[in-house]
């Protein structure tokens, strides 16, 4: 009987105990495969779909420190005159549609690139998260390891 009385608690506080749903995650929608290409357009050092996805007033926050659209693009576009052999070889990535309308695509990779000054091939771990309104990015948070950039640019 206590077994029964047990069975029957858990049975009726489980889903009392449940976590919410407040998004909905899709990984093939436009928005996520968007984002992929952003990488593979940064990769070929081609910024044109940068330009059209994100917003002209677009806050960009890179390591804690704010930029805007284009100081992030001049930023990136600089990578491909301190490094070689630049690749994303594998990226995950989600876009979360929250119940309360904000969306965000949040992506994970493998950054690598070899040193034009060290000749040091780098691999670096890297999260990035976009925050989407009216089919443009209107905000990027993104974190990742700076050493191998500060080693290129203090190099001799």
């Amino acid at each position: 009987m206590k077994k029964i009385l047990m069975f029957l608690a858990v049975v009726f506080t489980a889903p009392a105990l449940a976590q919410e749903d407040i998004a909905t995650v899709k990984n093939t929608d436009i928005l996520t495969l968007n984002v992929k290409k952003l990488n593979q357009t940064y990769v070929e050092n081609d910024f044109s779909l940068w330009q059209e996805l994100f917003a002209d007033d677009a806050e960009v926050i890179i390591n804690n420190s704010k930029m805007d659209k284009q100081a992030l693009i001049s930023g990136f576009k600089s990578h491909h005159n301190i490094f070689n052999n630049i690749l994303i070889p594998d990226i995950t990535a989600q876009t979360k549609y929250f119940k309360n309308g904000d969306i965000w695509t949040s992506e994970w990779f493998n950054w690598m690139g070899t040193g034009n000054k060290t000749g040091v091939r780098y691999s670096n771990g890297a999260n990035f998260n976009y925050m989407w309104k009216d089919g443009k990015i209107i905000m990027l948070v993104c974190f990742f390891d700076s050493a191998a950039l500060q080693m290129e640019l203090t190099a001799k």
